[in-house]
């Protein structure tokens, strides 16, 4: 029983990486939760419990049953049609004989800041020799995005997270890790991310206690952090771009 536990929570921690470079383009389904197919975790099994077990069929195939959740309409859009699943039924009905589960509570690590509060003052400086502090920042929606060079998820999102700055160019947006400029430079050559860096940081690190990355904040014109995600998928990306065409359309 150890050993399918330990699988199983082998299998959970690759679905926090978003799938890409698929050689065939297509989506591999990784879980089944509310009678739908994901390749990536909805977001609202973060926080949340639920139960847990391990799917397998002949060929030595596995998926996640999840359940104790009900999705979202949202959160199902984000589904593999089952036309695209192959032995959709057979899992399906593999789900519903299944009666072996492990109880899950997500634990997401807790950030130092929270939704809705001020972000206290600071003043770091960019490696393009630009100082960012909490008065400059004022009047224009402020998005931080935290990362480190062994993070692979954080280095594969770079590309989506520029289309951020042409969707809403009236944003400042800062890509804030703990490596130095040195330890940076090609990756950001290579994936051609267009935020300002600021590297060699522990204040912003510090102030929102970031304990896994990415962490991405976004906070309006006031400066008060109005989204805050753990993690990347592409449901995540897209609710973070909602809210920062929110907070870019409101008037102070």
């Amino acid at each position: 029983m150890s050993k399918r536990i330990l699988m199983m929570m082998c299998l959970l921690c690759s679905l926090t990486v978003a799938v890409w470079g698929q050689s065939d383009g297509k989506k591999v389904p990784k879980l089944l939760v509310d009678s739908c197919f994901f390749a990536e975790m909805p977001s609202e099994l973060q926080g949340a419990a639920y139960q847990m077990s391990l799917l397998k069929n002949d060929d030595g195939q596995m998926l996640l049953l999840v359940t104790g959740i009900k999705l979202s309409e949202k959160s199902k859009k984000y589904a593999i049609p089952l036309s695209e699943v192959k032995d959709a039924d057979y899992w399906l009905e593999k789900a519903k004989e299944n009666k072996q589960f492990l109880s899950i509570i997500d634990r997401t690590p807790k950030s130092a800041m929270k939704e809705g509060e001020r972000i206290r003052p600071f003043s770091v400086q960019a490696t393009d020799g630009s100082c960012w502090t909490d008065s400059n920042t004022q009047g224009r929606p402020l998005v931080l995005n935290f990362w480190y060079t062994g993070c692979g998820p954080c280095i594969r999102e770079m590309p989506e997270l520029n289309g951020w700055m042409d969707v809403c160019p009236d944003v400042n947006y800062l890509a804030v890790t703990w490596n130095t400029p040195e330890q940076i430079e090609k990756i950001i050559e290579r994936r051609g991310f267009r935020f300002h860096q600021v590297a060699g940081d522990s204040v912003l690190w510090k102030m929102f206690g970031v304990q896994q990355t990415p962490t991405t904040v976004v906070l309006d014109k006031q400066g008060v952090v109005r989204k805050l995600v753990t993690g990347t998928s592409q449901q995540k990306r897209d609710e973070l771009l909602e809210a920062i065409r929110q907070v870019s359309d409101e008037k102070q």
